[in-house]
């Protein structure tokens, strides 16, 4: 076969070609694990939450940090035409305190959907003053059955178990009761400091009744046949509902982000299309006068270009093996708490794209071998 004879013949030339196409592949891999990774680690927390949307206070969507729900609020959301089911789920800033190095936690109360969490380790049934952490907790020394104690609430959870997946804004998440969130955001609220004399006990007092039994989002599921903005039309301008992919990709700088990462994939692949495109189009007007010479004793135009594509698929294929090890190995070598997660699914969107367009540019080469004349550049071959 023309293709393969040729492939050998020149395994130098051809290896560099490959060696070219899969640094393009390993890159648009690793861009894609890392934009997966980044929408994890910034969110993951979030959009994991289980059920059909969430729920915010007026006007504060998409930012967890800001929205809150009073217990009035989160009944009038269950009651709601077209839900089937609703929880409270609390959001709060804190630091750990007691490990050698401090760090930041974003705390997550879930109201009766504890179930929800992939447990790695321990256990899963959370108790007052009790958390389950993002497995990312471990890089900054925290242990299972450990205490930890937050600051500047000045509040220790004992650590039953580790989940994984469940980062927010890139900081491990500590999930905890819908009871235990409440005491920890108001103490958040109100600034009690150890050593700064605390607050007033009647303000304390006032906060802790206009806080009780309330949420920072209301978690949705819907009957079936009822639609996000069926509910949306519902609530008017009373509530914002999203689905909980898009309120993951909303907020905390996440639009410019994944615009970035996505404009970086795309590059790569134009550059992937462009690198085939130019090496096979050279090769080409190197090869005029043997191409003249096989289409003087009979050979056609389509059976020229479909030699060119089987040589195209032969090395994408070898280049994608190369790039998808690579891309592994550099995943591999990444520190811990670095955003890379790969997703088979994207990785074959990556592939497909890069066989794609690596066709589309093999059009070039295709133009200019209907162009050759086998008595012309064979003519000037003699001359």
């Amino acid at each position: 076969m023309l293709a393969l004879k040729e492939l050998l013949g020149s395994k130098l030339k051809f290896s560099l070609i490959a060696l070219a196409i899969g640094l393009v592949v390993s890159l648009t891999m690793v861009t894609s694990a890392m934009s997966e990774g980044l929408l994890t680690g910034m969110s993951g927390a979030k959009s994991s939450l289980q059920g059909d949307a969430l729920v915010f206070q007026r006007d504060t969507y998409p930012t967890l940090e800001r929205s809150i729900l009073s217990a009035e609020d989160l009944e009038t959301i269950a009651a709601a035409p077209g839900i089937k089911s609703a929880y409270g789920v609390g959001h709060t800033f804190a630091s750990v305190g007691s490990t050698e190095d401090p760090f930041d936690v974003r705390v997550f109360g879930l109201g009766d959907q504890l179930d929800q969490l992939p447990i790695v380790e321990g256990s899963g049934d959370i108790g007052p003053d009790e958390t389950v952490a993002d497995v990312t907790a471990k890089l900054d020394g925290v242990e299972l059955g450990d205490t930890v104690t937050l600051t500047p609430v000045n509040a220790e959870l004992t650590v039953i178990g580790f989940t994984e997946h469940r980062r927010y804004v890139m900081v491990p998440t500590l999930f905890v009761d819908l009871d235990t969130w409440e005491k920890l955001h108001v103490a958040s609220v109100l600034g009690r400091v150890e050593g700064e004399g605390g607050t007033d006990v009647v303000a304390a007092t006032k906060m802790e009744e206009e806080f009780a039994d309330s949420a920072s989002i209301a978690v949705i599921e819907l009957e079936d046949g009822a639609t996000v903005e069926e509910v949306q039309a519902e609530f008017g301008d009373a509530y914002t509902v999203a689905t909980t992919e898009d309120a993951a990709r909303a907020g905390n700088g996440m639009p410019e982000m994944i615009l970035a990462v996505g404009g970086i994939q795309w590059v790569s692949v134009i550059i992937g299309a462009l690198l085939v495109g130019v090496f096979f189009y050279i090769t080409t007007l190197h090869k005029t006068g043997q191409i003249a010479a096989i289409k003087a004793i009979g050979a056609s135009n389509v059976y020229l270009y479909r030699e060119l594509l089987l040589q195209i698929t032969i090395l994408v294929s070898i280049a994608t093996v190369f790039g998808t090890g690579l891309a592994l190995a550099a995943g591999a070598g990444m520190p811990p708490m670095m955003a890379f997660d790969p997703d088979p699914a994207r990785w074959a969107v990556s592939v497909l794209s890069i066989f794609g367009t690596a066709y589309l540019g093999s059009l070039f080469s295709l133009r200019n071998i209907l162009k050759i004349d086998p008595a012309t550049a064979l003519g000037r071959a003699g001359q």
